[in-house]
């Protein structure tokens, strides 16, 4: 079973260079970071000794560049190597589980591992709105001019509805692990439906629905099973709970590969001892 891991990233370039050896030895690395990261002058040529680093692009929280730095990396992943199964990490997810374990898993279940919100939980948070309204983001316009902006949006325009063109759309955290004629169909689609990108382009969060969607409606639809990548939203908000030593435990028991988010600055023998073991 030959594993790509591809990795998004966009600060601490020690890290990577720790971390893309320990995964090297299991499969191929695929690295983007983003066009306006700091601090990696000095470790490129490093860093493309342990990994293919994809096209770069300048990559705002939520918005669609977070697609397409992803579209970046499974480009160069299925031109460049040989894999059989694609694994999307950030820098700050870590293995939870050997190599060999997860090899074992994929070769047995041959499933699609994307995380899926339920559609009674979708309907709750009413995550269909993010596709009615155009929502636009920047770097370099001021915070209270991109509000307005998005504001005034969100009372002048109401997109069409989305299921009438592609079906009905799903959600879910972004980390995913597919098989290559997954991702294959799903390249192809969208040389096939250029609309398809259209339609996400300009919406709320679309790293969060954009290969949900496109998995469910794809032939792979009944090989779905759920994410590899442990996440603990508990806390609410925005941004998942920091991991730490205390929830090994947990994450452990939920039979998952794969944890985010880790801080390395916090507890740098924790991620090398993952490593290791990996």
């Amino acid at each position: 079973m030959r594993l790509a891991y591809l990795i998004l990233a966009h600060r601490a370039p020690t890290d990577l260079l720790a971390m893309l050896p320990a995964l090297g030895r299991h499969g191929e690395t695929y690295l983007h970071v983003d066009h306006d990261a700091r601090g990696f002058d000095g470790h490129w040529d490093d860093l493309s000794k342990h990994a293919v680093l994809a096209q770069r692009h300048s990559v705002s929280w939520g918005g669609f560049s977070v697609v397409e730095a992803t579209l970046s990396l499974i480009e160069t992943a299925l031109e460049r190597g040989k894999a059989d199964y694609f694994i999307l990490m950030s820098g700050a997810c870590l293995p939870v589980l050997s190599a060999t374990s997860l090899a074992e898993r994929l070769a047995q279940e041959a499933g699609e591992y994307i995380d899926m919100m339920p559609d009674e939980e979708a309907a709750d948070h009413d995550r269909k709105r993010r596709l009615m309204h155009y929502r636009f983001y920047s770097k370099t316009m001021p915070r209270p001019s991109l509000g307005a902006l998005n504001r005034l949006s969100r009372l002048a325009w109401t997109r069409p509805a989305f299921e009438k063109e592609f079906g009905e759309p799903r959600f879910g955290s972004m980390w995913w692990c597919l098989s290559r004629p997954c991702l294959d169909w799903a390249m192809a689609f969208r040389r096939r439906r250029p609309t398809y990108d259209r339609r996400f382009r300009h919406t709320e969060t679309p790293d969060e629905s954009y290969f949900q969607t496109m998995v469910s409606l794809s032939p792979f639809a009944e090989r779905i099973k759920g994410s590899l990548t442990y996440v603990d939203w508990d806390k609410g908000g925005s941004h998942p709970k920091t991991l730490s030593r205390l929830d090994l435990p947990r994450i452990q028991a939920s039979g998952q590969c794969f944890a985010r988010k880790f801080d390395w600055d916090h507890d740098r023998d924790l991620a090398h001892s993952l490593l290791e073991a990996y």
